[in-house]
């Protein structure tokens, strides 16, 4: 698909949206324009990363720093 195609495609589905839903479109595309600049173009056929054992580490990671920040907050209060 073009670039002309997606940039339609997204248009279209942003169209839809409110305002909350395009600003996680928003933020999405921002942290993976950091990505970019940090590890080069996201290449899906190319990388031979274990997508889906990444995105579970990185769900784990996640979860600890809620547990983390919620026991400080616990602290605190």
């Amino acid at each position: 698909m073009s670039r002309e195609a997606l940039d339609r495609e997204l248009d279209a589905a942003c169209a839809e949206l409110g305002d909350d839903e395009v600003r996680v479109v928003v933020l999405v595309a921002k942290r993976l324009a950091v990505g970019r600049k940090c590890y080069g173009p996201l290449d899906i056929k190319g990388d031979p990363r274990d997508w889906r054992h990444e995105a579970s580490e990185e769900l784990l990671d996640g979860c600890v720093y809620l547990a983390a920040e919620t026991l400080r907050s616990e602290g605190a209060a």
